[in-house]
């Protein structure tokens, strides 16, 4: 891949479901990630047009993997366990 073409792809803007199928999970979840500022970072066209470049998402999903791993919520399968 040439640099020309490598910049081209990371420029790229991805819609919403792009970009959730990509990280393999919901459009709500990716929603839900934007909504509380956990998510990549969105730019906005126009109202109701959000997109995601796809460098971002990258050094998203790089810091991602460098922070530790989160307790599971509450509520979770693991919760509902009696302890004896």
């Amino acid at each position: 891949m040439t640099r020309a073409t490598t910049a081209q792809v990371a420029d790229q803007l991805l819609r919403t479901d792009e970009v959730a199928a990509w990280l393999s999970v919901s459009k709500s979840t990716l929603v839900r990630w934007r909504q509380s500022g956990e998510g990549p970072a969105v730019y906005w066209l126009a109202e109701g047009v959000p997109r995601y470049r796809a460098a971002d998402v990258e050094a998203w999903l790089a810091a991602r993997q460098a922070a530790q791993p989160r307790l599971p919520r509450r509520g979770s399968a693991h919760a509902g366990a009696s302890r004896g």
